[in-house]
């Protein structure tokens, strides 16, 4: 019995004490003043994000030279590709460049996988965006562009080349290809 009285009473303390804590800590704590207080610039206040990089037509052919620069990848006498070893781990680094699909287009057709290596099949590369000819660039909004070439060459003859950059993750990358 007097251990059940004393389980009551310390129970009815704990009533009185344990309330005023969190008064007691939130008045001691400036974390409340710090959120209030720090100022939003004009900038985060319009758009909440980082500013996009102005879309060109030097930023266009030098992304897509990249690309292609990435899918000349250094080999063997063998065709096996020296750098990476799988398809997957060379989509990985073209994202830097393309879209996952368009990655692993390119990659589909220009790479096999066999003898767990990764070996280039000897071809030419595709029809793609020639560096010294003009371009077109149509803005379809603030984060995607198209751009719009015609060339011509021995082996493809005369085709236009469309591509499509988006703004994603920080960085302009072609999520569309299309050859005509």
């Amino acid at each position: 019995m007097k251990a059940f009285i004393a389980l009551c009473f310390a129970v009815m303390l704990s009533f009185l004490f344990v309330p005023n804590i969190p008064d007691r800590v939130q008045e001691n704590s400036s974390t409340k003043d710090k959120a209030i207080s720090q100022p939003v610039n004009a900038e985060e206040k319009k758009t909440g994000e980082k500013k996009i990089p102005e879309f060109n037509e030097d930023l266009a052919k030098k992304n897509a030279s990249l690309f292609m620069e990435a899918l000349k990848q250094e080999t063997d006498d063998n065709y096996k590709v020296i750098n990476y070893s799988t398809k997957d781990e060379l989509i990985t680094y073209l994202t830097n460049f393309v879209s996952e699909e368009i990655a692993a287009y390119y990659t589909d057709g220009l790479f096999e996988e066999k003898e767990s290596s990764l070996y280039i099949i000897p071809t030419e590369l595709p029809p793609w965006l020639e560096e010294e000819e003009p371009v077109n660039i149509k803005q379809l909004s603030d984060t995607s562009y198209r751009v719009y070439q015609k060339n011509s060459s021995d082996l493809y003859g005369i085709y236009e080349i469309t591509l499509g950059y988006e703004y994603i993750d920080g960085k302009w990358i072609i999520t569309f290809a299309s050859v005509d």
